[in-house]
């Protein structure tokens, strides 16, 4: 077999509509160079008979016999990939036709590259586009639009914004596209990163990669109310993978190496940027379902997490910034569409 350029992984549980969507979205790239690359955690083989369906040689499908957890399919299908370029499609996301025309363009211009990311259109359950509020206040025209414009973000620049925030440069796989070469060093994915693993790959190929930016909407995030990322800003999230995440990042000696000359500085405001996002998502969590139980625990992991106790003195001014921030938000020129 011809060895593709671009790999596409999509693991997937028992939704074969979305995942009928997701793979539709694949085969109308004006790119037409890849292989798709399934790995199926259902409990039925409803999924595995609407893929028979397509017929197509560059679609392989496997069943994992069951579910063996998502992490595992995702490293199985991962084990898979033949292609210079891979992406991890979630099976209920969608991407755009010239995802991989324009991604893949940015690779071949920029070697020092590992990681090419546009930011993402957020749909309902029947692809319409919307723009939901994030934390109660915030109104969402995209996801994760890093900077006005096309362009290089070199890796200093980048991991300081993955560390420091406010808010992480990318995340979704779906609207992402990593080199292979970049993505082998950071497996296996590691459990203990938990709901941030996305953001724990993308940490660990910043210290040695560029990363590069697409001012384009290329791909579609599914917001429905049964999402995992609902569920997560429902329920509550496991807050101490940040903090892991991150001191496993400054431990990096190719981290430390960077930022020598700033080395205090960072690791209390990546510190800080960890708290933040604790106090405000979990606070959030608890405040909507009255729960002072996640409040207080919330508290003592953000305590026992973060030494540098100005760093909870100074969240109540990073909240009332982001309210600021959100209800007047910059007037920027809108990315392409």
């Amino acid at each position: 077999m011809n060895t593709p350029l671009v790999t596409f992984c999509i693991p997937t549980y028992n939704r074969p509509e979305y995942l009928r969507r997701a793979i539709e979205s694949c085969l109308a790239q004006i790119c037409q160079d890849f292989e798709i690359v399934i790995t199926d955690n259902s409990t039925n083989d409803e999924s595995a008979q609407m893929v028979a369906k397509i017929k197509d040689p560059r679609i392989h499908y496997y069943s994992n016999n069951g579910n063996i957890g998502s992490l595992a399919s995702h490293l199985r299908a991962v084990s898979m990939v033949r292609g210079k370029y891979v992406q991890f499609l979630m099976d209920d996301d969608l991407i755009k036709p010239k995802f991989l025309e324009l991604m893949v363009a940015a690779f071949e211009k920029n070697p020092t590259v590992g990681v090419v990311m546009a930011p993402m259109a957020l749909i309902d359950e029947n692809d319409r586009r919307i723009f939901p509020k994030f934390y109660l206040f915030r109104t969402k025209e995209y996801r994760y639009r890093y900077q006005v414009g096309d362009g290089l973000v070199e890796r200093k620049r980048v991991l300081r914004d993955f560390l420091t925030g406010p808010e992480y440069p990318c995340c979704v796989p779906s609207g992402l596209l990593f080199r292979t070469e970049a993505l082998r060093p950071t497996l296996p994915f590691d459990s203990e990163a938990d709901f941030a693993g996305d953001v724990d790959t993308c940490m660990k190929i910043a210290p040695h990669w560029d990363f590069y930016y697409i001012d384009q909407v290329l791909s579609a995030w599914r917001n429905t109310p049964t999402c995992h990322t609902a569920r997560l800003h429902k329920e509550g999230l496991k807050i101490q993978a940040w903090y892991y995440i991150t001191r496993r990042c400054l431990n990096n000696k190719a981290v430390q190496e960077m930022f020598r000359d700033e080395w205090d500085k960072l690791v209390r405001d990546s510190l800080y940027f960890c708290t933040c996002r604790a106090a405000l998502l979990n606070g959030l969590v608890a405040v909507r379902a009255r729960s002072p139980k996640l409040l207080m625990e919330t508290i003592q992991t953000i305590l026992k997490e973060d030494s540098h106790r100005i760093n909870l003195l100074r969240v109540p001014f990073f909240a009332i910034r982001e309210i600021v921030a959100s209800l007047f938000p910059p007037r920027l020129p809108p990315a392409r569409e």
